[in-house]
């Protein structure tokens, strides 16, 4: 049965009003409507990859919708939270109908370009809408009845849109309790795939884990030990110490000795009725307060003349007691650099503090630093609390992602050390300091300095000597690492080896994430390899598709290196071709004329030599 909805204000839902407004104020007119917003063959498909695990789980739940309303003229229509289309199943009549507005693949239907309609209300609305016949702010769409509702991840961010759309006189109350619950589908299937995927990681954490993990069993019988606890105490295949099988689990905290060093045990979980295991943690026992390094030189692999060259550098800087500056990309080993540095140093026996300071908030990083008085601010412990600099007194302070640090805190810190003593915030006494600063950044400092983001006086404080880390794609000793990670997984088998197509990509492959990303890499592929040779292509479907070949490398002058460089000389080679005309250059890309001024602004490219038709 059809039902007829007026267009009354006072019948027509406020949150529909809302969007006429917004359309009205974005100078949309009810009679013409743009259809040209679409996306190219190229860039469809690279949404198609964006949202692969979106398309892979709800294809099958339309699919099956879409069969139990068969006879019903509708459109079922997945979009992005851009508001493009990447899916569409329905009735072959109805679709052609739909096509007449472009409601197809590729097109975009968000608010600012298709007006008031179901799928850019919704993700504006943030909740299931229903938008009928006029109440479609173009004229163009008020043939059409549309529920949608939006998809969620798990982890609670906008993944997409749902959308039915039929004739108006086919519209039914419970349509978009039907979008809601099909996209409550679709989130459960997701779900369900995730919990899978955590389920396999968390093996993988337990292993990887830095601190010794023990697992027991209610009768305290251990049947599982992480790669840190083996190094302590050896496998299971060879006799546990019985001092751990007596180990409470119950009890919260306890201390143990093991081959002459002392541990803290801690209990992960302890609920023995309800659980058939529980995970005890090791920690070491260090002295000053737990505060010194963990790596020394040795601990640095390496058959690369450049790094062995750095590390001599390095040993050599050690014994002098000046400031260091450490400069490389994320993942190249400047804190392992920072604290083998100290392990060697005249301040070995002192602390080794280390502080990112990128990661503390601006207004808690002077206090972080410097330390604070009782009642310098709310939240201020009574006592007051002493900084980093009164903690490393004598021994190392160690200044992660220091290019990050605000303007202010540059001035204090360079105060700091000049005047060998510092202030806690709140206070007014001066507290002598001896602090060897090593400092450390994947930002080029002279850049900051040139813009106007870092001091200069503070870069030439810190410089006493420069240490530049070699990024790993231009590393000679790349399978010398990958041989030394997987040597050191406890989990890997016999057969857990390189193929001489796995050894190509890795030579090949750019590493943008330096030894952390090979690592981790290398660690899912074991785990993933099942006791069998790790493939080539096991590698790339752990590595993002951005990845520079060697042979890619030798024609960067010639030919474009990534996707944005290719897509802007296509653009480039387009006006050229057309002499400028936008029209003609998004024809000749096969994408949307807005779409191509779009992409324009994106890249920067110059409107004042293009014309519009």
């Amino acid at each position: 049965m059809s039902i007829n909805i007026s267009a009354d204000k006072g019948t027509v839902p406020a949150f529909i009003q809302e969007s006429w407004k917004r359309c009205h104020s974005k100078g949309l007119q009810p009679s013409t409507m743009d259809k040209e917003d679409m996306l190219g063959a190229f860039e469809l498909a690279e949404y198609h990859d964006q949202y692969a695990e979106l398309l892979y789980h709800s294809s099958p739940i339309l699919e099956e919708v879409h069969s139990s309303i068969n006879g019903l003229e509708s459109i079922l229509l997945l979009a992005a939270p851009e508001g493009y289309i990447i899916e569409t199943v329905g009735d072959p009549a109805f679709v052609r109908h739909a096509d007449n507005v472009s409601l197809r693949k590729g097109a975009n239907w968000l608010e600012e370009s298709k007006g008031t309609n179901a799928i850019g209300t919704a993700i504006i609305e943030k909740k299931p809408v229903l938008i009928h016949g006029n109440q479609h702010f173009h004229q163009d769409n008020h043939f059409l009845t549309c529920a949608a509702s939006p998809i969620y991840h798990p982890d609670g961010h906008l993944l997409g849109v749902l959308n039915l759309s039929s004739h108006q006189q086919n519209y039914h109350p419970f349509s978009i309790s039907l979008v809601q619950r099909v996209a409550d589908s679709i989130k459960q299937a997701l779900l369900l795939s995730h919990s899978q995927k955590r389920e396999k990681n968390l093996y993988f954490i337990y292993d990887q884990y830095p601190d010794p993990l023990i697992t027991l069993d209610k009768e305290g019988k251990v049947t599982n030990l992480n790669i840190a606890a083996s190094k302590v105490i050896g496998t299971l295949k060879k006799p546990i110490p019985n001092i751990i099988s007596r180990l409470d689990p119950l009890v919260l905290e306890q201390k143990i000795s093991i081959k002459d060093q002392e541990y803290t045990v801690q209990t992960l979980g302890k609920n023995i009725e309800n659980q058939s295991s529980v995970i005890l943690r090791l920690k070491k026992q260090k002295l000053n307060d737990g505060l010194t390094n963990r790596y020394q030189f040795t601990d640095i692999i390496s058959n690369d003349p450049q790094m062995n060259q750095t590390i001599s550098i390095a040993k050599r800087a050690a014994t002098l007691d000046i400031s260091l500056l450490i400069t490389g990309e994320s993942g190249t080993g400047k804190e392992l650099f920072a604290q083998s540095i100290h392990g060697v140093s005249l301040r070995s026996d002192k602390p080794f503090i280390a502080i990112n300071c990128s990661a503390i908030p601006e207004n808690l990083l002077e206090s972080e630093l410097f330390g604070y008085e009782k009642g310098a601010f709310t939240g201020a412990k009574s006592g007051g609390h002493k900084g980093k600099f009164e903690a490393a007194d004598g021994g190392t302070l160690f200044l992660d992602e220091i290019g990050d640090m605000p303007l202010p805190a540059q001035a204090t810190l360079l105060r700091v050390l000049q005047e060998r003593c510092v202030t806690r915030v709140g206070g007014h006494a001066s507290i002598p300091i001896d602090v060897r600063v090593i400092a450390a950044t994947n930002k080029d400092l002279q850049k900051e300095i040139e813009a106007g983001e870092f001091r200069a006086d503070l870069f030439f404080r810190l410089c006493g000597l420069s240490l530049k880390l070699p990024n790993l794609r231009s590393r000679k000793d790349l399978l010398l690492l990958a041989e030394y990670i997987l040597e050191g997984l406890a989990y890997k088998s016999e057969h857990t080896e390189l193929t001489h197509e796995a050894k190509t990509f890795i030579l090949e492959y750019s590493w943008p994430g330096n030894f952390r990303e090979l690592q981790n890499v290398l660690g899912q592929a074991a785990f993933l390899a099942d006791n069998g040779p790790i493939t080539r292509d096991l590698l790339e479907a752990l590595c993002p598709v951005s990845s520079i070949t060697l042979e890619e490398k030798a024609n960067a002058d010639r030919e474009p290196r990534n996707f944005r460089e290719q897509e802007t000389k296509l653009i480039r080679n387009a006006l050229e071709r057309t002499n400028g005309n936008i029209s003609n250059a998004a024809k000749q890309l096969d994408i949307g004329r807005n779409t191509l001024y779009r992409k324009m602004k994106k890249y920067g490219m110059n409107f004042q030599k293009v014309r519009d038709s």
